[in-house]
C-alpha cells in the first residue's frame, strides 16, 4: 500500500505547539475495532466509539501524524451552503435541501466537540462570501441567491462598494454572503481532537497499512512492523482511500497547494481599511479561495491539480508560489510580495463526479467513509460519528439522512480518469485565470 507522506510546511500546523508522536505499532495485536486514518473521520469515529461501547479495545492507525494530514492542510471553512449544488427543479431543490441540512448537522457535530472541550480553535461565526470579479459570473451568483431564497436561508447579495469597504479590496464586483459558515483553525481543531481522544483508544502514527485480509475469525492487517486481527475494521482516509484500494471506480483524489502570509503590519493592515476577519470562495471552478485570519494573515489556495506524487517537495511548492503571489497582488496590490508569504503547502483532497459522499458497509466487518468534495471539516466530523453508530449496529436520524444521500457514480478507469480529470482541469484553469 502507498505510504503517504505530506510535505512539512503546513502554516497551520507550524502554528501548533511541539509535542511527542505516538509509538509506531510493532508486534502482534488485537481489537475489536480498528481505525485506520486518524483526520476528522477517524478521531471522531473513535471516539463515538469509545463512548457509545466503552467495553471495546479501539486502535487506530495513521500513516503519518494524526491530524496532520488534509484535517489541518484545509482553509478552515466549516460551510452550511454550497453554491455548486445550486438547482431550479423542484427535485434539485429538494436535493439540495437535503444536503445542507446535512452541512448543518456537521456544523453542529463540530460545535458540540468544541464546546464539551471548551477548544481554542479560533472560532468565528462570521460566514463566507461566494464572490467573483467576472462579471459574466454575476448570473450564477444572482440564481445562488434565488436557490437560497427558495431555501429560507439567511444570505445577502453584496455589491462593488461595500464589498471592498468589507475585505479591503477591489478585486471583487459582487458576492452573496451566507451567515451560516464559521472560520476556523483547522490545525488547531485537529490536535484537539488527537488530545482528547478517549484513554481507552490506542493511537498509533506512522503506521501504514501494508495489506489486509477478512477471514471468518476477523481482518487480518499487516503493517510494516506490526500486525493486528481486528473484529472491524473503519476505513477513514478520505483522501487516500484509493490508494487503500477502496472506491476507485467513484472517487479521485486531487492535490491543492496553499500559502499563508506573515502577520500584516499595523502600517499594512490600516491600508486595507482594518477589515474584520473573512473568507472568500471563488463563483468560478478553479478560482481563489482566499482568507483574512484573526490574526492579520491572508491564505490563499488557487491550484488543484492530478497530482501523481502525494507528497510535494520544496520545488514542486517554490513554483507554485509564484501562483500563489500573483493572485495576492491581484487582490493587494499595496502590500509587498518580499517576505509576505511565510509557509506554503500541499494537500489531498477527494471528489467524486456527482458531489456524492463514500457512506459504505463493505463487508460484515468492513466500513468506510470519505470523499467529502471539499467540505470536509463538518462532514467528516459527522460521517465518523455515524460510521461508529453504525458499525455497533444504531440508528439515528443523522445515519438514516446520510445513507439517503445519493452514491458517488462511476468513474472511468485509469489511465483514462486522470487523462479526463486533468483536461477538465485544464479548461477550468484557463477560465478561472482572471479569478485565481
Amino acid at each position: 500500500m502507498l505510504h503517504p507522506v505530506n510535505d512539512p510546511q503546513c502554516g497551520w500546523v507550524l502554528d501548533l505547539p511541539e509535542r511527542d508522536s505516538r509509538p509506531t505499532l510493532t508486534g502482534e495485536h488485537s481489537c475489536d475495532t480498528l481505525i485506520i486514518g486518524a483526520g476528522y473521520t477517524g478521531l471522531s469515529a473513535a471516539r463515538t466509539l469509545a463512548e457509545h461501547a466503552p467495553e471495546q479495545s479501539i486502535i487506530v492507525l495513521d500513516a503519518q501524524r494524526a491530524g496532520e494530514g488534509a484535517s489541518s492542510r484545509n482553509s478552515g471553512y466549516l460551510v452550511d451552503s454550497t453554491l455548486n449544488d445550486g438547482h431550479l427543479s423542484d427535485d434539485g431543490l429538494s436535493r439540495y435541501l437535503e444536503k445542507y441540512r446535512l452541512n448543518l448537522a456537521g456544523v453542529d457535530a463540530v460545535k458540540a466537540f468544541v464546546d464539551q472541550h471548551n477548544v481554542n480553535c479560533d472560532w468565528n461565526p462570521c460566514g463566507k462570501f461566494h464572490a467573483t470579479s467576472l462579471a459574466a459570473n454575476e448570473a450564477k451568483l444572482t440564481q445562488f441567491s434565488d436557490t437560497l431564497t427558495q431555501c429560507d436561508i439567511e444570505h445577502s447579495i453584496v455589491s462593488s462598494d461595500a464589498l471592498s469597504s468589507r475585505l479591503g479590496t477591489g478585486f471583487y464586483r459582487m458576492a452573496v454572503h451566507t451567515r451560516g459558515g464559521i472560520m476556523l483553525h483547522p490545525g488547531k481543531l485537529a490536535r484537539a481532537m488527537v488530545d482528547h481522544l478517549p484513554a481507552s483508544v490506542a493511537l498509533h502514527e506512522n503506521t501504514p497499512v501494508v495489506s489486509w485480509q477478512e477471514t471468518t475469525q476477523g481482518i487480518n492487517v499487516q503493517t510494516p512492523q506490526g500486525y493486528i486481527r481486528a473484529a472491524k475494521v473503519l476505513f477513514c482516509t478520505n483522501g487516500f482511500l484509493t490508494a487503500l484500494g477502496l472506491a476507485r471506480l467513484n472517487t479521485f483524489p486531487l492535490s491543492l497547494t496553499a500559502s499563508l502570509t506573515r502577520p500584516l503590519t499595523d502600517t499594512e493592515f490600516a491600508g486595507l481599511g482594518k477589515p474584520e476577519e473573512w473568507g472568500v470562495l471563488s463563483a468560478q471552478a478553479m478560482g481563489a479561495t482566499v482568507r483574512l485570519t484573526s490574526d492579520r494573515r491572508i491564505m490563499i489556495r488557487n491550484t488543484a491539480e492530478a497530482h501523481n506524487a502525494v507528497n510535494m517537495s520544496r520545488a514542486d511548492l517554490d513554483r507554485r508560489v509564484t501562483t500563489h503571489e500573483t493572485g495576492l497582488q491581484r487582490r493587494f496590490p499595496t502590500l509587498p510580495l518580499n517576505g509576505l508569504i511565510q509557509s506554503t503547502w500541499s494537500g489531498v483532497t477527494c471528489i467524486s463526479g456527482n458531489s456524492a459522499n463514500v457512506f459504505r458497509q463493505l463487508s460484515d466487518r468492513q466500513f468506510a467513509a470519505g470523499c467529502y468534495n471539499g467540505g470536509g471539516i463538518g462532514l467528516a466530523t459527522l460521517f465518523g460519528e455515524q460510521l461508529a453508530l453504525k458499525s455497533l449496529g444504531g440508528d439515528s436520524e443523522h445515519l438514516r439522512a446520510i445513507e439517503q444521500r445519493p452514491e458517488p457514480n462511476w468513474l472511468p478507469p485509469q489511465p483514462f480518469l486522470r487523462w479526463g480529470v486533468k483536461a477538465r482541469l485544464l479548461r477550468d484553469r484557463i477560465k478561472a485565470a482572471p479569478e485565481r
